[in-house]
């Protein structure tokens, strides 16, 4: 069985994080990868937080490990889930990689593109995709700058990100356009996604 698409959710010492954001994103690409595709019959959605407790790991790898990445993956029909131990990286260092034709405003498995593009980081940590002419997003997530005391969040990301939507409803962040020439006026940038937050 083919899972084209997934969710990367982090659980901490126990909590699944921001599992409505996940089950929002989960429904709202269903709808347009399946039901848009005249398969609305055959769709059937999953409670995420349900799934992932009631399965036979979940127990385990929350006694065995303080931070975890839970991937769901799914199709229209079932679920496919998997734990895995997780250690925060840190990412000093971003190359800007330009890329005008990318597309992934679905979170898809295959990600062939954007390995591709991270071969091109050469000594950084991590890439800033530039699209257009404008920042979006970095190979595994969402980007932040922060400017003075202000923390920024490109309004042209490939993906909306959970973590990204996070930040930005209990504002710590504000969404703004920010083009390639832009980056040097910032004095941080980091990387946020499911497993990695502002804080």
């Amino acid at each position: 069985m083919t899972f084209p698409l997934f969710e990367t959710i982090c659980i901490e010492q126990g909590e699944i994080k921001n599992i409505h954001l996940h089950q929002q994103r989960y429904e709202r690409t269903l709808q347009q990868f399946y039901v848009d595709k005249n398969h609305q019959s055959a769709v059937k959605i999953h409670d995420l937080f349900e799934s992932i407790k009631k399965t036979n790991e979940f127990s385990t790898a929350v006694l065995t490990h303080k931070l975890i990445r839970c991937r769901v993956g799914y199709n229209h029909q079932t679920l496919e889930i998997n734990f895995f131990p997780y250690e925060r990286k840190s990412y000093q260092r971003f190359q800007p990689v330009i890329c005008d034709q990318i597309n992934y405003a679905l979170k898809f498995q295959n990600r062939r593109l954007l390995n591709e593009l991270l071969t091109q980081k050469g000594n950084a940590d991590e890439i800033i995709i530039i699209k257009q002419g404008k920042v979006s997003d970095c190979s595994i997530g969402n980007l932040i700058f922060r400017q003075g005391s202000q923390w920024f969040t490109p309004n042209t990301p490939l993906l909306k990100g959970t973590q990204r939507e996070h930040l930005l409803q209990i504002g710590k962040i504000k969404e703004k356009t920010i083009f390639a020439e832009d980056i040097h006026q910032f004095d941080e940038i980091r990387l946020i996604n499911a497993m990695n937050s502002l804080d």
